[in-house]
């Protein structure tokens, strides 16, 4: 947990449409969503439980899978941005961008649909409006199935994932992000959860960061590791 900022330290923009600056999830790592902002478990399917099930009994018979963090790939906005590590958001007229220390991930945000790429991408493509104050965001177009959490709750690459994000300010400034992943490949219905990203404006210096060297491996990959089946 960082240190609380001191009483003089530089202030987010007042305007509630502009998200500029360093922000971090504070908050104890969950390393997997075991209820939906309303106290409920994910409503998996028959094919969604299976996953779970299946990547539980793999970290239990110390066998876990290869994943996109375990490659130093995009691994997706609800894990990226779940980690304990900052991310600045770069915001113009038209877009927004969101870059990570961790991963040295990134997700780009458009407000303009036709500047929009098309391509499926790891992180998928994320169209944005405004509903008031709130920002929503829209991404499809993901290039292959995604981990939600450290643990493996499953998203497949015909998810849609949208996320209302606002500015809010009590004792401290803070983002609220309602995630809702509506994926019925994995769940009965579409389930919703939500974070809160703190603003850090002592941390817009990112300390380096290796994906590729962090297991001490050949190559960066964990030769116990081992490829997940495919159904």
């Amino acid at each position: 947990m960082a240190k609380p900022l001191p009483a003089n330290a530089p202030q987010p923009s007042s305007d509630p449409r502009n998200f500029d600056g360093a922000w971090i999830h504070q908050t104890t790592l969950e390393f997997q969503i075991r209820i939906d902002m309303f106290g409920a478990k994910p409503p998996l399917n028959a094919a969604g439980q299976k996953v779970v099930d299946r990547r539980q009994k793999s970290m239990v018979d110390r066998t876990p899978f290869i994943n996109a963090s375990t490659k130093c790939f995009p691994m997706g906005q609800p894990w990226q941005m779940d980690l304990g590590m900052p991310f600045q958001i770069f915001q113009s007229k038209d877009r927004l961008d969101l870059v990570f220390e961790e991963y040295h991930g990134v997700v780009e945000i458009f407000l303009d649909p036709l500047k929009a790429p098309t391509t499926p991408s790891y992180m998928g493509h994320s169209i944005a409006h405004w509903d008031g104050d709130t920002l929503v965001v829209e991404t499809t177009g993901y290039k292959d199935g995604f981990w939600l959490d450290v643990n493996g709750t499953p998203a497949s690459k015909n998810a849609t994932l949208i996320q209302r994000i606002r500015k809010v300010k009590t004792d401290h400034w803070f983002l609220e992000v309602i995630n809702t992943l509506d994926d019925p490949t994995y769940y009965k219905h579409p389930w919703s959860w939500v974070r809160d990203y703190t603003w850090r404006p002592d941390m817009t210096l990112f300390r380096e960061y290796d994906c590729e060297l962090q297991t001490g491996r050949k190559n960066g990959l964990d030769p116990s590791l081992v490829p997940e089946p495919q159904d």
